[in-house]
């Protein structure tokens, strides 16, 4: 007999992925307000991660868009005083990218409204509980990658 009390899978699923747009709706919103878009905001955060500058072909693989698309996103944070391109003494055909004093408070001001939107987010839910759920989605992360041919879940 079913239970019409317990979601289906495809309601998991859907929640799983509202719960997805509801975040990026809400960051959007945040990061609006600094005045670039999504895209340029990504960039930004890569490049702040990035130990070494990586170049134009390494950041269009690591987002799986094309080189142009880069240099255009690259252009405009330039034009807006979030990084600096300069030419590479060793190789001209290459720029080093910079981020200013003005793309660093971009980011921590991302840090800080990441923080802020995922602390509200959870409210009302227990320690245990989190545990519990990331534990489910961990296993759910399992079982998709044993459908890609990849089988260990990230923290």
């Amino acid at each position: 007999m079913f239970d019409k009390n317990i979601p289906t899978p495809k309601a998991i699923q859907h929640s799983i992925m509202h719960i997805n747009r509801l975040h990026c709706k809400a960051f959007e919103a945040k990061i609006s307000e600094v005045g670039i878009h999504r895209s340029q905001h990504m960039i930004l955060m890569y490049l702040c991660r990035c130990e070494n500058t990586p170049s134009q072909k390494q950041i269009a693989d690591h987002f799986e868009i094309s080189p142009a698309a880069v240099a255009v996103s690259l252009k405009k944070l330039e034009s807006g005083g979030y990084i600096n391109r300069n030419c590479s003494e060793s190789d001209g055909r290459y720029n080093e990218i910079q981020i200013t004093d003005k793309g660093k408070c971009v980011v921590e001001y991302s840090r800080k409204s990441f923080e802020n939107i995922d602390a509200r987010a959870y409210l009302g839910i227990s320690d245990d509980e989190k545990k519990i759920l990331m534990s489910l989605l961990c296993r759910v992360e399992e079982n998709l990658r044993e459908l890609s041919g990849k089988d260990e879940c990230n923290d």
